[in-house]
């Protein structure tokens, strides 16, 4: 894959998940090209197109990670998930619906929501996001049972 076709391929994934950790354009597009500076500062072989993407997506979490413990930014502070993008659903949902999971996402832990992110928001696999944040499988599909779980009571209200 030449260096035109990879930027096309991977461009929205980087910038997807530097947006959901950095929540908004300005320091998005820091991240992003932050992580193109890395990988074409040194030439890097791959084995495959599945462990390109997987140190890509390692690379862009630690990026945007690193980015936010410099700029003294803590995730209380940034705690809206979709920035200033806006919100839109190609299924029949309310925006009354949008705006309750938009809540209650805000409420669950870390690692829950880093996890249902990169899941329903990224459309990773459990095994891209176990290589990503350097976590079992068992554990990702652990937090992503757990966060479901308390994403279903926060929206139920009890």
């Amino acid at each position: 894959m030449n260096d035109e076709e990879m930027v096309k391929t991977y461009s929205d994934m980087i910038y997807g998940v530097a947006m959901r950790y950095v929540r908004n354009r300005a320091d998005a597009d820091d991240v992003y090209s932050d992580v193109f500076y890395r990988y074409f500062r040194r030439e890097r072989k791959f084995d495959s197109e599945e462990h390109r993407k997987a140190w890509l997506l390692r690379v862009t979490v630690n990026a945007a990670k690193e980015f936010l413990m410099n700029r003294g930014y803590s995730e209380e502070l940034n705690d809206d998930m979709f920035g200033d993008e806006p919100v839109s659903a190609s299924w029949d949902t309310s925006i009354e619906d949008i705006l309750a999971v938009r809540e209650a996402l805000k409420q669950l832990d870390g690692d829950y929501r880093e996890v249902i992110e990169l899941y329903y928001f990224n459309g990773l696999s459990t095994a891209e996001i176990s290589q990503t944040l350097q976590r079992s499988v068992n554990t990702v599909k652990s937090q992503l049972l757990r966060g479901r779980e308390r994403l279903k009571v926060l929206l139920s209200g009890s």
